[in-house]
C-alpha cells in the first residue's frame, strides 16, 4: 500500500529475527562494488547540455588570457576529473523520459513530457510546475507529477537512497516537496537593488530568466556547509531555454560560461568543507541539442494538419497553448487540456470541447505522439447521428442499423472482457482506498521538528494525496466502463436511435481503445460525400460509405513548397514508429522473441521491424529486419514482405560510414541478433546514434514489479492492483510516434528557431556525464572514457561508487528494503576501478534477491 505502512509492519518483527535475517543476507550476497570511498555526491543537472559544444568550448583558448573559454570546467573535469566522451540518452532526447532514466536507473515508464489517458483524457503533465505549487500551497500536493507517477509504480529515485535529512534537492522535474522559500528568496534577491537601478530596469523590462537558478545556487552553496547532507543536486533549465531560441554560438557560449562560473563556485565551496576529499562533483545532462548556426529550425503545424479536411477534420487536444509567444490572450495555467476545434470536421460541428478525436503531444519538438479516437467509435457515432434523422430511406435505415450492430458484435468479446477486468480492478481499488484512508486518519495531525526532519509529515501527506488520486481514477474509469456497458446492452429489438442520447453510449472526452494498424491504415473520419452506399445484397458498403484515411502514407506525404534552406528537406516527417504485438503476425523471421515488435516506417516502402528478446538475466538483444508493405487485415493478421539491406531504410544504418561493424559484410552483421551493448558500440557515432536501442526503449513495454500481476505468491487484491497499474501505463501509449526530419520541429507553441531535441539523432542524444572527486574518492584524474554508455548506467555507477551496489547490479539490502531493484544498465567500470591500486571489493556471481 505505502512504503511507510510497510516500514511500520517490518518494525513489528522481533529485533532478534530481523538481525538474524540481515546477518544471513550479508553472508550470502555478493559484496558491494568498489571500496566505498565516495561519501558525498553533489550532482549538477543541466537540461539539454550537449557534449560536443562543451568539449569544443573547454578546449578552445581565450586569446586574451590563454585560458579555456570554460576555465572551471577545464580545471575540474578536464584536468582533475573524468569525462565520458560517448554518453547518450537511452531513449529519445526528451526531458521527462530522459530525466526519469537518470533519476531511477530503470527502463522507461514515462514515455513523453505529456501523456494522455485515452479513457478519461486525464493529462499527466510532467513539466508543468505551476499547478504543483498552487496545489502545494493548499497542501494538496507534495511532489511533482513525475515523482507521483514513479512513486505509484514503486520506483525510488536516486535521492531516496539517502534518508530525508541527508539529501537536498532543488527545483526539478523530479522534485520532492515544493520549495516556497526558494521562490520567495529568489524574488527578494531579484529586487534587492537600489531604487534607481530598479526603475531603470523597470523601464526596459525585468529580466527573470535566471533568478530561480541563482537562488538555487545560493542555497546549494549554503547547504554544502551541512556535514549531514550526503546527496545534493541542483537542476538548471537555462541552457535549454537559450538554445531553443538562439542558434548563434555567442548566445550559447554565454549560457555555458554562466554555468562554468556556477560550477567554479560549487567546486570552491566543496573544497572548503571537511568532506572535500570524500566528495564527488558530477555534471550530467539529460540529452544534447540539435542546433546549427547555419540553419533556422523549421516548424510544421501538425495541429493545423489534423484539423484540416485532408488530415481528417479532427478536433485536437493538446497540453500546450498554440503559438504562445504570439498570444495576446492570457494563459490560465490550471487548464488540464487545450482544445483546438475546427470548422472542417466531417460530423462533429460544435462538439470540439466534448468530442475531440485526436490527442497530440508535440512537447519534445523533434517528435510528436498522436492518439486518434478508436476508428470504430467514429463509425458508430456517425451511424447513430444518421439514424436519428427522420428522412432516411427504410432500406438504408435497415442496412445502417445492421452495420451498427455488426460493428458492436465484432468488438463485443473484447469490450466485455475489458468491462469485466476493469470492474474487478476497481473493486480492488476501492478496497485500497478504504485501507489508505484508515492509514491517513491514523497519522498524527502535528509533527515535531525531529519528525519533520525525518520527512514523516511529507509521508503522511502522500497518504492523503494517494487517496485523492485513487478516488479520481475510480470515478473516471467507472464513467468509462458505464458507457461501454450501455453500448453493449443495446439490442436490435429495443433500438430506437431517435430517443437515444449519444453520450450515454459513446463517452464524451474519450478516445476508447488503441487503434489497430488496420484501423490506422483505413481510418474512418466521416461519411462519404455520396452518403450511405448499399451493396447489391442490401447490406451497407462500409468502404464506399465512409471516408477512410491511411495515416502512415498521409503523414509521409506531407511536404512544403516554401522551404528555402539548403540541406533541409521539404518533408517534415522522417519516420513513424508504432508498437505491434508478435501474436498478430502471420509469420516472423525468428521465434522466441518478445511480444514487443516495433514497426518503423520511413515512407516510400522503406520499413523495418525491430525485434527483441531477453535472456534469463534480463539482458537485452535486438535484431533489425528490413521489410516492406506491412499491412493488417480486418481479422488482425499482419503480413509483410522481407526486403534486402539498402540505402534509405529507417535510421540509415546501411549507408552511414560512421556505423562501424567488426566485419566488412555490413548486411550480414546488421541482419544478426546483437546485444544492446554490441549495437551501441556499432552505431553510437552514426547519424542516429543509439536509435536502434532508443526506439525499443521508447516504444516497448518494460515490466516492473508493480506492473507484473502474474508473479506467484500475490494476494488477489495485490494482483488486481498491479494489473490496474499495468493498464494505466498501457492506455497512455500513443497510436503513432512521429519523428521529424533533421532541423524540423513540431513545437506549435513557437517553433523554436534556435534548435530542438526529441529525436534519435546523435546531436540530440549525445549528452554529458563528467565527474571529479577528492583524493579519497579513488576517482581517476585526469581521464577520458571512450567506451560508449547510456543513461541507464548513471544511477548504478553512482551507487557503486558509494558502496551501495553489488557486482550483480542489485542494490545492497538496505536499499532493497527501500524498493530499489536490480539495475539493467552497466556500471561504468572505468570509474569504479580505474587503476590496479584502487582495490575492488566484489564477489563473483549472482545470488538470490534479498
Amino acid at each position: 500500500m505505502n512504503r511507510l505502512f510497510f516500514t511500520r509492519q517490518f518494525q513489528r518483527i522481533s529485533r532478534w529475527s530481523g538481525r538474524l535475517a540481515i546477518v544471513v543476507l550479508l553472508v550470502t550476497v555478493p559484496a558491494p562494488i568498489a571500496s566505498a570511498q565516495v561519501k558525498r555526491l553533489v550532482v549538477v543537472k543541466i537540461d539539454g547540455l550537449p557534449y560536443d559544444l562543451v568539449d569544443q568550448s573547454a578546449k578552445q583558448r581565450d586569446p586574451r588570457t590563454g585560458k579555456s573559454l570554460l576555465p572551471w570546467i577545464d580545471h575540474i573535469f578536464y584536468q582533475r576529473g573524468t569525462r565520458l566522451s560517448n554518453f547518450y540518452v537511452r531513449g529519445m532526447s526528451l526531458s521527462a523520459p530522459s530525466w526519469s532514466l537518470l533519476d531511477t536507473g530503470q527502463h522507461l515508464q514515462i514515455k513523453g513530457n505529456v501523456e494522455f489517458d485515452r479513457y478519461s483524457l486525464y493529462a499527466y503533465d510532467y513539466l508543468n510546475f505551476i499547478p504543483f505549487y498552487i496545489a502545494g500551497a493548499a497542501g494538496a500536493r507534495i511532489d511533482m507529477p513525475a515523482v507521483e507517477l514513479v512513486d505509484s509504480l514503486k520506483l525510488p529515485l536516486l535521492a531516496d537512497a539517502y534518508p530525508h535529512d541527508e539529501h537536498y534537492m532543488t527545483l526539478s522535474l523530479f522534485q520532492r516537496g515544493p520549495r516556497f522559500a526558494t521562490l520567495q528568496a529568489g524574488f527578494q534577491n531579484r529586487f534587492a537593488k537600489a531604487p534607481k537601478e530598479l526603475f531603470d530596469e523597470w523601464t526596459m523590462g525585468f529580466e527573470f530568466r535566471n533568478f530561480i537558478t541563482d537562488q538555487m545556487r545560493r542555497e546549494l552553496l549554503s547547504k554544502l556547509g551541512n556535514p549531514k547532507l550526503r546527496y545534493l543536486d541542483l537542476f538548471s533549465p537555462d541552457f535549454d531555454h537559450i538554445a531553443h531560441h538562439n542558434n548563434d554560438r555567442q548566445s550559447q557560449l554565454y549560457a555555458l560560461q554562466e554555468l562554468d562560473s556556477m560550477l567554479g563556485e560549487i567546486w570552491s565551496a566543496i573544497q572548503r568543507t571537511p568532506q572535500a576529499s570524500e566528495t564527488a562533483l558530477i555534471l550530467v545532462s539529460d540529452h544534447g541539442f540539435n542546433s546549427d548556426e547555419r540553419v533556422y529550425s523549421q516548424g510544421y503545424n501538425l495541429v493545423k494538419f489534423l484539423a484540416s479536411r485532408e488530415g481528417g477534420g479532427h478536433h485536437v487536444v493538446t497540453k500546450r497553448r498554440l503559438m504562445l509567444d504570439y498570444s495576446i490572450k492570457g494563459v490560465y495555467p490550471l487548464v488540464p487540456i487545450i482544445n483546438t476545434t475546427t470548422p472542417d470536421t466531417y460530423y462533429l460541428k460544435g462538439q470540439g470541447t466534448t468530442y475531440p478525436t485526436a490527442l497530440l503531444d508535440f512537447d519534445g519538438n523533434e517528435r510528436a505522439s498522436v492518439h486518434l479516437r478508436d476508428s470504430d467509435l467514429n463509425m458508430l457515432q456517425i451511424m447513430l447521428q444518421q439514424l436519428q434523422r427522420k428522412d432516411l430511406a427504410p432500406d438504408v435505415r435497415k442496412a445502417v442499423t445492421d452495420a451498427f450492430f455488426a460493428t458492436v458484435h465484432r468488438r463485443r468479446a473484447g469490450w466485455e472482457k475489458e468491462v469485466s477486468d476493469i470492474n474487478l480492478e476497481l473493486g480492488a481499488l476501492r478496497r485500497a482506498i478504504a485501507e489508505q484512508q484508515k492509514l491517513w486518519e491514523a497519522q498524527p495531525k502535528k509533527f515535531t521538528k525531529e519528525q519533520q526532519d525525518q520527512g514523516l509529515d511529507d509521508a503522511a501527506k502522500r497518504m492523503y494525496i494517494q487517496v485523492e488520486k485513487w478516488t479520481k481514477q475510480e470515478r473516471l474509469y467507472t464513467e468509462y466502463i458505464t458507457t461501454v456497458q450501455n453500448l453493449l446492452s443495446l439490442t436490435p429489438a429495443t433500438f430506437v436511435p431517435q430517443r437515444m442520447i449519444i453520450e450515454t453510449v459513446i463517452k464524451k472526452n474519450c478516445m476508447g481503445d488503441h487503434n489497430t494498424t488496420h484501423q490506422l491504415q483505413n481510418y474512418v473520419v466521416g461519411l462519404s460525400p455520396d452518403g450511405f452506399v448499399l451493396k447489391p445484397d442490401g447490406s451497407l458498403d462500409e468502404q464506399r460509405s465512409f471516408i477512410h484515411l491511411n495515416y502512415f502514407s498521409l503523414l509521409h506525404g506531407l511536404s512544403v513548397r516554401n522551404n528555402v534552406q539548403q540541406g533541409v528537406s521539404n518533408r517534415p516527417v522522417d519516420i513513424i514508429a508504432t508498437r505491434l504485438s508478435a501474436s498478430q503476425f502471420e509469420s516472423l523471421p525468428d521465434s522466441g522473441i518478445s511480444d514487443d515488435v516495433i514497426w518503423i516506417d520511413s515512407g516510400d516502402g522503406k520499413q523495418a521491424l525491430l525485434l527483441s528478446k531477453t535472456n534469463a538475466n534480463g539482458d537485452l538483444s535486438l535484431r533489425y529486419q528490413p521489410i516492406t508493405n506491412l499491412t493488417q487485415d480486418e481479422n488482425g493478421r499482419i503480413t509483410f514482405s522481407l526486403a534486402p539491406w539498402q540505402p534509405g531504410l529507417p535510421l540509415k544504418l546501411f549507408e552511414d560510414p560512421q556505423v562501424i561493424m567488426p566485419t566488412s559484410d555490413r548486411a550480414a552483421w546488421l541482419s544478426e541478433w546483437h546485444t544492446d551493448v554490441e549495437w551501441l558500440h556499432a552505431v553510437h557515432r552514426g547519424q542516429y546514434s543509439n536509435g536502434v536501442i532508443g526506439l525499443q526503449e521508447e516504444l516497448a513495454r518494460h515490466p516492473i514489479e508493480s506492473t507484473s500481476p502474474d508473479e506467484p505468491g500475490l494476494l488477489e487484491d495485490e494482483r488486481l492492483m498491479r494489473r490496474f497499474n499495468k493498464r494505466q501505463r498501457e492506455i497512455v501509449e500513443a497510436d503513432m510516434l512521429i519523428v521529424a526530419n533533421n532541423h524540423w520541429n513540431f513545437d506549435v507553441r513557437g517553433f523554436n528557431p534556435g534548435g530542438n531535441h526529441g529525436s534519435f539523432l546523435r546531436i540530440s542524444t549525445h549528452s554529458i556525464f563528467m565527474i571529479a572527486g577528492g583524493d579519497k574518492t579513488g576517482l581517476p584524474k585526469p581521464s577520458q572514457i571512450e567506451e560508449p554508455y547510456d543513461s541507464l548506467s548513471f544511477v548504478p555507477t553512482l551507487l557503486a561508487l558509494t558502496g551501495n551496489l553489488r557486482d550483480d547490479r542489485k542494490p545492497v539490502p538496505v536499499l532493497w528494503e527501500k524498493g530499489f531493484r536490480r539495475f539493467p544498465g552497466r556500471v561504468v567500470q572505468e570509474l569504479v576501478s580505474p587503476h590496479p591500486d584502487n582495490q575492488k571489493i566484489t564477489a563473483a556471481g549472482e545470488s538470490a534477491s534479498p
